[in-house]
Protein backbone atom coordinates (compact mmCIF):
# COMPACT_ATOMS: atom_id res chain seq x y z
CA UNK A 1 0.00 0.00 0.00
CA UNK A 2 2.90 2.36 0.75
CA UNK A 3 4.26 2.03 -2.82
CA UNK A 4 0.78 2.66 -4.18
CA UNK A 5 0.47 5.90 -2.17
CA UNK A 6 3.85 7.18 -3.33
CA UNK A 7 2.92 6.16 -6.86
CA UNK A 8 -0.17 8.39 -6.69
CA UNK A 9 1.91 11.27 -5.35
CA UNK A 10 4.43 10.86 -8.16
CA UNK A 11 1.65 10.71 -10.78
CA UNK A 12 -0.06 13.85 -9.45
CA UNK A 13 3.29 15.61 -9.27
CA UNK A 14 4.02 14.66 -12.87
CA UNK A 15 0.60 15.93 -13.98
CA UNK A 16 1.17 19.25 -12.23
CA UNK A 17 4.66 19.65 -13.69
CA UNK A 18 3.46 18.71 -17.19
CA UNK A 19 0.69 21.29 -16.84
CA UNK A 20 3.22 23.99 -15.98
CA UNK A 21 5.60 22.83 -18.73
CA UNK A 22 2.83 22.95 -21.39
CA UNK A 23 1.91 26.50 -20.37
CA UNK A 24 5.57 27.58 -20.57
CA UNK A 25 6.06 25.67 -23.84
CA UNK A 26 3.20 27.63 -25.42
CA UNK A 27 5.07 30.86 -24.70
CA UNK A 28 8.40 29.44 -25.94
CA UNK A 29 6.85 28.03 -29.13
CA UNK A 30 5.64 31.47 -30.20
CA UNK A 31 9.33 32.23 -30.90
CA UNK A 32 10.99 28.93 -31.88
CA UNK A 33 10.14 25.77 -33.79
CA UNK A 34 8.98 22.53 -32.12
CA UNK A 35 12.10 20.70 -33.33
CA UNK A 36 14.37 23.33 -31.75
CA UNK A 37 12.52 23.08 -28.43
CA UNK A 38 12.69 19.28 -28.64
CA UNK A 39 16.45 19.40 -29.18
CA UNK A 40 17.04 21.82 -26.32
CA UNK A 41 14.76 19.84 -23.98
CA UNK A 42 16.48 16.57 -24.87
CA UNK A 43 19.92 18.09 -24.39
CA UNK A 44 18.95 19.49 -20.98
CA UNK A 45 17.44 16.15 -19.95
CA UNK A 46 20.67 14.37 -20.89
CA UNK A 47 22.81 16.87 -18.97
CA UNK A 48 20.58 16.70 -15.88
CA UNK A 49 20.31 12.90 -15.78
CA UNK A 50 23.88 11.99 -16.80
CA UNK A 51 25.39 12.45 -13.31
CA UNK A 52 22.71 10.21 -11.78
CA UNK A 53 23.32 7.46 -14.35
CA UNK A 54 27.09 7.67 -13.94
CA UNK A 55 26.91 7.64 -10.13
CA UNK A 56 24.78 4.52 -10.13
CA UNK A 57 26.89 1.91 -11.87
CA UNK A 58 24.32 -0.74 -10.92
CA UNK A 59 21.91 0.81 -13.43
CA UNK A 60 24.39 0.44 -16.29
CA UNK A 61 25.37 -3.09 -15.26
CA UNK A 62 21.71 -4.06 -15.03
CA UNK A 63 21.04 -2.54 -18.43
CA UNK A 64 23.85 -4.44 -20.08
CA UNK A 65 22.65 -7.69 -18.53
CA UNK A 66 18.99 -7.17 -19.37
CA UNK A 67 19.07 -8.85 -22.76
CA UNK A 68 18.48 -7.82 -26.34
CA UNK A 69 14.70 -7.61 -26.01
CA UNK A 70 14.84 -5.04 -23.21
CA UNK A 71 17.52 -3.03 -25.02
CA UNK A 72 15.38 -3.01 -28.16
CA UNK A 73 12.32 -1.93 -26.16
CA UNK A 74 14.35 0.89 -24.59
CA UNK A 75 15.37 2.13 -28.04
CA UNK A 76 11.81 1.88 -29.37
CA UNK A 77 10.48 3.66 -26.26
CA UNK A 78 13.04 6.45 -26.65
CA UNK A 79 12.19 6.95 -30.32
CA UNK A 80 8.45 6.96 -29.57
CA UNK A 81 8.89 9.40 -26.66
CA UNK A 82 10.90 11.73 -28.90
CA UNK A 83 8.26 11.56 -31.62
CA UNK A 84 5.47 12.11 -29.07
CA UNK A 85 7.25 15.16 -27.64
CA UNK A 86 7.72 16.60 -31.13
CA UNK A 87 4.04 16.02 -31.92
CA UNK A 88 2.82 17.63 -28.70
CA UNK A 89 5.15 20.63 -29.16
CA UNK A 90 3.79 20.97 -32.72
CA UNK A 91 0.24 20.69 -31.42
CA UNK A 92 0.84 23.34 -28.74
CA UNK A 93 2.34 25.66 -31.36
CA UNK A 94 -0.58 25.20 -33.77
CA UNK A 95 -3.46 25.08 -31.28
CA UNK A 96 -2.56 26.19 -27.77
CA UNK A 97 -1.43 24.44 -24.60
CA UNK A 98 -4.94 24.02 -23.18
CA UNK A 99 -6.52 22.53 -26.29
CA UNK A 100 -3.50 20.36 -27.11
CA UNK A 101 -3.50 18.92 -23.59
CA UNK A 102 -7.23 18.17 -23.71
CA UNK A 103 -6.81 16.20 -26.92
CA UNK A 104 -3.65 14.48 -25.72
CA UNK A 105 -5.33 13.37 -22.48
CA UNK A 106 -6.78 10.46 -24.46
CA UNK A 107 -3.42 8.71 -24.15
CA UNK A 108 -4.47 6.52 -21.16
CA UNK A 109 -6.97 4.79 -23.45
CA UNK A 110 -4.15 4.01 -25.87
CA UNK A 111 -1.90 2.80 -23.04
CA UNK A 112 -4.54 0.23 -22.12
CA UNK A 113 -5.17 -0.71 -25.76
CA UNK A 114 -1.49 -1.14 -26.68
CA UNK A 115 -0.70 -2.93 -23.41
CA UNK A 116 -3.42 -5.43 -24.29
CA UNK A 117 -2.35 -5.81 -27.94
CA UNK A 118 1.40 -6.12 -27.36
CA UNK A 119 1.69 -7.52 -23.84
CA UNK A 120 -1.66 -9.25 -23.31
CA UNK A 121 -2.50 -7.27 -20.17
CA UNK A 122 -6.00 -7.75 -18.85
CA UNK A 123 -8.94 -5.59 -19.87
CA UNK A 124 -12.28 -5.05 -18.23
CA UNK A 125 -15.39 -2.98 -18.78
CA UNK A 126 -14.06 -0.14 -16.59
CA UNK A 127 -11.25 0.56 -19.04
CA UNK A 128 -13.77 0.95 -21.85
CA UNK A 129 -16.10 3.11 -19.76
CA UNK A 130 -13.18 5.31 -18.68
CA UNK A 131 -11.89 5.56 -22.24
CA UNK A 132 -15.31 6.61 -23.51
CA UNK A 133 -15.56 9.23 -20.76
CA UNK A 134 -12.16 10.63 -21.72
CA UNK A 135 -13.17 10.94 -25.38
CA UNK A 136 -16.61 12.36 -24.55
CA UNK A 137 -15.06 14.89 -22.15
CA UNK A 138 -12.52 15.95 -24.76
CA UNK A 139 -15.23 16.38 -27.38
CA UNK A 140 -17.38 18.45 -25.02
CA UNK A 141 -14.48 20.75 -24.18
CA UNK A 142 -13.36 21.12 -27.81
CA UNK A 143 -16.91 21.70 -29.08
CA UNK A 144 -18.04 24.17 -26.42
CA UNK A 145 -14.85 25.90 -25.28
Amino acid sequence: MKNMNIGFIFAIGAAMIWGLAYAIDQKILSNISPITLLFISSLLAAIITLPFVISSSNNLKGLMGSGKTILLLIIVSGVLATLANFLIFSSIKNLNASLASIIEIAYPFFVVLFSFIFFRSSLNIYFFIGGMLIFIGSIVIIKFA
